[in-house]
């Protein structure tokens, strides 16, 4: 893999926003404009880190042409959803919008994540659980909390599922650049 696998860059830049947003919740942030301001800083940091991830593996096709692919369009949906999510937080615009990404990312990401099966992608079980348990978990609250629907339950289960989420991602990390072995078995 060596340089030409991106996944340890972009998701070094995926862990600030989920970790902000994890944080932020849990300490019961009054979420000011400026904090919204700092907020939507990591944000654009992971947008900038999960484009270069996705273009990277484009580009240079690390994992074969297919498997590429995949891991370049689900870093991808990400980015741009951070996008928007910054310039949301940032100029303080209703958040419905976002929220509707959220959940039509979550729809595409869970769709491309069944593709690495139906391409017999050499992944590990732990990738899988992040990407169909962890991250959904997390859009499936953006979703939610953006649109009023629950309680503040929920927007302390968005917090949970952001810090795995942010657990998870630090393990594609170690994974993707080789300094630990897969602790789940291959699909």
């Amino acid at each position: 893999m060596g340089w030409t696998n991106f996944a340890p860059l972009g998701m070094i830049g995926l862990v600030f926003p989920l970790f902000a947003w994890f944080y932020a919740i849990a300490a019961g942030y009054d979420l000011t404009e400026n904090v919204m301001k700092s907020i939507a800083a990591t944000e654009i940091v992971g947008f900038i880190c999960l484009t270069i991830m996705a273009t990277g593996h484009v580009i240079l096709s690390p994992f074969g042409p297919e498997v590429s692919m995949l891991f370049s369009a689900i870093p991808a949906g990400y980015a741009f959803i951070w996008l928007v999510a910054a310039f949301v937080h940032w100029y303080g615009l209703d958040a419905k919008v976002l929220g509707d990404m959220a959940l039509g990312l979550t729809i595409g990401e869970i769709l491309l994540t069944w593709a690495l099966f139906a391409v017999g992608a050499a992944v590990s079980w732990g990738v899988i659980i992040v990407l169909l348990i962890y991250a959904p978990g997390v859009t499936v609250g953006f979703y939610l909390v953006n649109h009023d629907i629950g309680t503040p339950a929920t927007t302390y289960y968005t917090g949970f599922m952001a810090l795995l989420a942010t657990i998870g991602t630090w393990h594609i990390m170690l994974i993707g650049s080789g300094l630990i072995e897969p602790i789940l078995p291959m699909i």
